[in-house]
């Protein structure tokens, strides 16, 4: 695994532009962008090979892992599920109900893999892993072999085809609030839903309507499918969930909110005790003592928010590149086995392994000079050579 500069191609933003990246200036707090033009990590075939192994085998994990807790009905407090949701879980789960895509968080020093987290619910870097990268492997100069782990698009509307039968209407949905990275995502996904044969409907969250049977659009058109690029656990916390049904079947489907969890980790940790893929993980006791280097995850949160690194027994303070968001703090907290990882030219890379359906179809990689990857961490490319 290495960390290698290429030149920067001719009109490399307008190719983002071109398909809807409008987001890849997004500035970082060093100064430069979102994406890193040029900058690339290069992996042999055999490494491809093993994370993509892993990631298929934590995902089998994780769904075992979600099939005691169900079966058993003993949902542990510290993943703080509401009471409402359950039945939503258990109608989803027990009836099979599909997922879309998920995408875990890897460490690697190009050898051994920890996985950090699961983002089981609402991912995004989706068009920038499936469609921008492809573009830079197909057009930048000299890259020996010119090729990637990336089938996520065709594997996304293959998927879509899976899921509904031709012409079916799928609405889709994100907060009115949320970025260009949010609506990029969601566009994406749109439009790979067109691509196969999906007829499509773009809305926000806070215009989800009610007519006092079903959940409409604004031009009170029946909500059958709704893609949402929301968490669970905020619908779960709204007015309008009272009015969800356990047969609700939204994308992705609720059985999702175990996976999406940090809480996860640490019952994979019970059920896979030192598996080689983890890291020793417990549920936050003040009062527990933890030797050595660990970092303290809300079990909720995103973008790498209010992570904190304790050093034996010591609250160093946050971690550097998180940030704090008091709405994450009320769920609790995971404790995690600090992962080292190397450098590579002062950057510290980490892993996307994205899963569509249940099998493992691409990679991106996040990396900033900081200990936790957060919103404004630089997107590069990859490839791989034989």
């Amino acid at each position: 695994m290495k960390r290698i500069i290429y030149p920067e191609r001719d009109n490399w933003q307008q190719r983002h532009l071109d398909i809807g990246f409008d987001y890849y200036n997004l500035p970082s707090t060093d100064g430069s962008i979102y994406w890193s033009e040029g900058v690339s990590y290069e992996f042999h075939l055999k490494q491809i090979e093993q994370l993509e192994d892993a990631a298929n085998e934590l995902h089998q994990m994780c769904l075992q892992v979600a099939d005691r807790i169900i079966q058993s009905g003993d949902y542990p407090d510290y993943f703080q599920i509401p009471q409402t949701a359950i039945p939503s879980i258990e109608y989803s789960w027990k009836g099979k109900a599909p997922m879309l895509y998920g995408r875990f968080d890897f460490a690697y020093d190009g050898q051994n893999i920890k996985i950090l987290e699961y983002n089981a619910d609402t991912p995004t870097g989706l068009l920038e892993a499936s469609v921008a990268q492809w573009h830079w492997i197909e057009e930048v100069q000299n890259v020996p072999h010119r090729d990637q782990f990336n089938s996520i698009h065709e594997d996304l509307i293959e998927r879509w085809k899976q899921l509904f039968i031709p012409k079916s209407l799928v609405h889709f949905a994100a907060c009115q609030e949320a970025g260009r990275e949010d609506w990029g995502n969601l566009e994406y996904l749109m439009d790979t839903a067109f691509q196969a044969g999906l007829s499509v409907s773009e809305l926000s969250m806070e215009n989800l309507g009610w007519d006092q049977t079903q959940f409409v659009d604004l031009n009170d058109q029946a909500i059958n499918h709704l893609f949402k690029l929301y968490p669970w656990e905020w619908i779960w916390e709204e007015n309008f969930s009272t009015f969800i049904k356990p047969d609700t079947q939204w994308i992705e489907p609720c059985w999702k909110m175990l996976l999406s969890n940090k809480a996860i980790l640490v019952e994979l940790w019970k059920q896979f005790p030192h598996h080689p893929l983890l890291l020793e993980s417990h549920a936050f006791n003040p009062n527990d003592r933890f030797n050595g280097k660990w970092v303290r995850k809300p079990i909720l949160a995103r973008e790498g928010a209010n992570i904190h690194i304790i050093q034996n027994n010591v609250d160093c303070g946050e971690a550097s590149g998180s940030f704090h968001f008091k709405d994450y703090d009320k769920y609790g907290y995971i404790m995690q086995k600090w992962a080292p990882t190397p450098l590579h030219e002062g950057m510290l890379p980490t892993l996307g392994l994205w899963m569509v359906g249940d099998e493992c179809s691409g990679l991106s990689i996040r990396e900033d000079v900081y200990d936790v990857i957060g919103n404004d961490a630089h997107f590069a490319a990859h490839y791989f050579v034989e």
